[in-house]
């Protein structure tokens, strides 16, 4: 006791340097602190954004040229022209996977299927369909369709909706520059479509008109994307002859006439290998409100199950848990499934096969629904990128029949429809990949809802925490070496007088000793409470800064009621982290002030006493 205040009354004597001893400590270990617990930080928030978002890519097929081409249009008796683009050949998924990329899912090409079930009900009894019927009639009187023919209605091939038998109508043969003469007293089978009549932008009040819905053709294609050889006649309408049916020609139109009911009785079935591939639910336009999303394990071991739209669950009675029938019957790689049959307004894809026939299913399997989806209001419905509306999303290895012999259209690959995740942050070195292996008319878009520059952020804060965290632990030393200096190597006379006067080592440690750890211990405290004070209030600052929504982030595919977490650039500030900032300096200086009393008891004291004071 008497030696400790012996020791407390030496820095007395030397107050002034003990005060600036104390305020150059705690400056470093305020540098020390605050280097120290911005680096955790910026190291937990790179961890945390690094399990959170993700990063898409898409690739899309540009034209090689473009044209117009003119349409006849019998309303104005004159062409119209349209944009035709051509995209010369065709790209494969093949020929833009990159060998070198680290993918973390894809790059997949999807497809979608189309299954068919008479009891599916794709609208409500609210909504209407377009009316494409398949009919036999004979006109009136003799004449040209290049306006509004009257026709008598003999025979209904399809329809959806109840036609009566002496139904009157007026056909148009609309986009036909040169529609040929029919004649009164003779049947003709056509596929028609419902119209307005002539001049109805102008108001005018004529007849309804019915016009060619399509032709009696294929566009049925080999697994690369080759026509496949056909027969079938590009025909609107047919002339029908005794025993027509029973001719090759006269059979074709039955067959059109049972796959035309696939428009509404049809729904798109889309293979996915992640969902954040499919745009609608990585941008956040379309979410779960009922069940689960698909998990690794129904990835992995090709599980037998579905997520529906809200939109088809309720026409269809559909819950979470019941069962869904799938007859896939034909596979279409041209358009999306936003324009698809689902989506009420026609299909991209011919309803009949090479040879003439309707397509039958290559697979038919029961699908348990494990979650039904929904989309936001304000999500465009015309977009190549928005879900159909009755889509069922299944496991891409769920579907075991081999739709090689189904492909009804195919052509170029679309951003809607092909993609690949790859690891955050590796956009500019994929692109660097991607201008190595040289694949020409094909344009790229990535998608990371701001992860690059919240990764440039965090690196720049990094790169400061790791500054402060040098100059804190410079700063320390060099204040603990010149101090420790100052205190007690420079008081080796002193020692020497205690030894002479016959003080033991133990008492001479405790003399230096004392005193000088009351000063260290008072610096760390300070030092590594004003560090985590200005560690907080940084992290306030941090907190004001840029948000980010969990809404596009891995595993945001949430519940209806979940709102998407936002998330800042920051994290709970770990006092421990200044704790320990503190004890390691305190540490640091009991171990060199240890090293410096031993130079000095190493010394015989006549020795010292006999020098000069260094």
């Amino acid at each position: 006791m008497v030696m400790i205040r012996y020791s407390l009354k030496q820095l007395w004597r030397m107050k002034r340097t003990c005060i600036l001893f104390v305020l150059f400590l705690t400056f470093a270990v305020l540098l020390l602190t605050l280097g120290s617990s911005m680096y955790g930080l910026v190291s937990e928030n790179m961890e945390r954004m690094e399990a959170l978002f993700v990063t898409i890519g898409t690739a899309e097929q540009v034209p090689v040229s473009v044209a117009r081409e003119k349409v006849w249009d019998a309303e104005i008796e004159g062409y119209r022209f349209r944009t035709v683009r051509n995209y010369g050949d065709l790209v494969s998924l093949s020929d833009i996977t990159l060998p070198q990329a680290d993918y973390l899912s894809g790059p997949e090409r999807r497809p979608y299927y189309v299954s068919y079930d008479p009891s599916y009900r794709l609208a409500n009894e609210q909504t209407g369909f377009g009316s494409n019927v398949i009919l036999e009639a004979e006109p009136y009187e003799d004449g040209i369709p290049a306006g509004p023919l009257r026709m008598r209605q003999k025979k209904v091939l399809y329809s959806y909706y109840p036609i009566g038998n002496q139904l009157e109508f007026y056909f148009c043969d609309h986009q036909n520059p040169e529609p040929e003469r029919l004649e009164a007293g003779k049947t003709y089978v056509m596929y028609l479509a419902d119209c307005p009549p002539h001049g109805w932008r102008m108001g005018a009040d004529g007849p309804y008109e019915w016009i060619p819905a399509g032709v009696l053709g294929t566009d049925q294609t080999d697994s690369a994307g080759n026509p496949l050889h056909t027969d079938l006649p590009e025909l609107y309408y047919e002339e029908v002859t005794e025993g027509f049916y029973e001719t090759e020609r006269g059979k074709r139109w039955l067959e059109l006439a049972r796959a035309l009911d696939w428009v509404y009785h049809s729904v798109p079935v889309t293979p996915v290998s992640d969902l954040n591939l499919i745009l609608p639910f990585y941008r956040g336009d379309a979410w779960l409100i009922e069940g689960k999303a698909f998990e690794e394990a129904d990835y992995e071991e090709e599980r037998k199950v579905c997520l529906i739209s809200r939109y088809f669950a309720q026409n269809n009675g559909l819950k979470v848990g019941d069962d869904l029938k799938l007859s896939l019957v034909l596979a279409s790689y041209r358009g999306t499934t936003s324009s698809d049959v689902s989506h009420l307004y026609g299909a991209d894809y011919s309803f009949l096969n090479a040879e003439g026939k309707a397509y039958e299913p290559f697979e038919e399997d029961d699908y348990e629904v494990i979650g039904i989806y929904d989309w936001s209001p304000g999500s465009s419905r015309e977009s190549d990128y928005a879900l159909g509306r009755n889509e069922v999303l299944i496991p891409a290895g769920a579907i075991t029949g081999d739709p090689e012999d189904n492909i009804a259209a195919y052509g170029p690959m679309r951003a809607a429809n092909t993609s690949f995740c790859i690891p955050n942050g590796s956009m500019k070195d994929y692109q660097e990949l991607w201008e190595e292996h040289g694949v020409d008319g094909v344009e790229l878009r990535f998608y990371d809802r701001g992860y690059t520059e919240l990764q440039e952020s965090l690196t720049g804060l990094r790169r400061i925490s790791i500054t402060l965290l040098a100059a804190g632990i410079v700063t320390v030393l060099l204040v603990l070496v010149f101090f420790c200096h100052l205190f007690i190597t420079r008081q080796c006379r002193r020692t020497a007088i205690e030894r002479s006067m016959g003080m033991g080592a133990k008492s001479c440690i405790i003399s230096l000793l004392t005193g000088l750890l009351l000063l260290c211990a008072a610096g760390c405290i300070l030092g590594s409470m004003a560090g985590y004070r200005l560690t907080e209030e940084t992290v306030g600052r941090m907190e004001t800064g840029g948000h980010y929504s969990t809404r596009y982030s891995k595993g945001a595919i949430a519940v209806e009621g979940n709102e998407p977490e936002e998330i800042a650039v920051d994290a709970p500030v770990n006092g421990a982290v200044a704790a320990v900032s503190g004890i390691g300096v305190l540490t640091g200086a009991v171990l060199l002030s240890f090293f410096m009393i031993y130079g000095n008891l190493k010394k015989e004291p006549l020795a010292l006493l006999g020098g000069k004071e260094e």
